[in-house]
């Protein structure tokens, strides 16, 4: 058999083998490696919208709208909530899409962020206006309680006796801020005294009660202590006591 023949039966099988099974050995070992890189990857619980509709915006989470799912711990931007109890009770700000994960800046808690988010429920905000006198010279803050007196002036002859009376107790406070320029134009506004506004939560028979009441008279602000008391109850007067 001449060499030629050898070489064609013998030896080009040989290395073909070998070019082979090293190709498969490498095979082998990228998937290997692969594997046991995929073995190393941290993953972590967090929660995500559930169901098949979308989470309008506005919404007050509940058990129902929220899921757990394992994201890797890599893809992680701290915006993200691990429990479910941490996230129901909070409102969504934005519409959220099923499977979304649940962001801690598309959510707020409930009485915290911008003034929709604060107004308690069964309640509506409205503004007053006050001055230094009439505000308790501008001390209540968010969050505090005051009462609001009505003051009627006297006006002959339909209200011929000036008097003041209790319209509301407890009313909270839900910001403080500079009133609208007062009506007249600049010059006016220039001259009266500096005037700021407080925005509170009332019902809405109430807050209409006091829209009214301060196109008839003054309202006067009464700041409540830090600690509870109790409602006097609708106090009035008039000047026939100074007589």
């Amino acid at each position: 058999m001449d060499k030629g023949k050898i070489i064609r039966l013998v030896l080009i099988p040989i290395v073909l083998g070998l070019v082979v099974t090293l190709i498969v050995h490498q095979v082998m070992a990228g998937s290997s490696g692969a594997a046991a890189g995929a073995a190393v990857v941290e993953m972590t619980t967090v929660v995500a919208v559930g169901g098949k509709e979308p989470v309008p915006a506005r919404t007050k989470l509940t058990e129902q709208h929220l899921v757990v799912k394992q994201v890797p711990k890599s893809v992680l931007t701290g915006q993200e909530f691990a429990a479910v109890k941490d996230v129901v009770g909070q409102i969504s700000t934005i519409s959220l899409q099923p499977g979304e994960l649940v962001l801690k800046s598309r959510v707020v808690a409930e009485g915290m962020g911008s003034l929709p988010y604060r107004i308690p429920a069964g309640t509506r905000a409205t503004t007053i206006r006050i001055d230094e006198l009439s505000g308790v010279a501008g001390h209540p803050e968010p969050g505090d309680l005051i009462d609001l007196v009505l003051f009627l002036p006297s006006k002959a002859p339909e209200r011929p006796l000036a008097s003041a009376r209790m319209l509301y107790e407890s009313v909270l406070v839900l910001a403080k801020g500079p009133a609208a320029p007062a009506q007249g134009g600049a010059t006016v506004a220039a001259e009266a005294p500096k005037l700021t506004s407080l925005t509170v939560a009332l019902k809405p028979d109430a807050a209409v009660e006091v829209a009214m009441a301060e196109q008839l008279g003054l309202i006067h602000v009464l700041l409540r202590p830090a600690l509870k008391e109790d409602n006097v109850g609708r106090l009035s007067t008039n000047e026939t006591i100074y007589k």
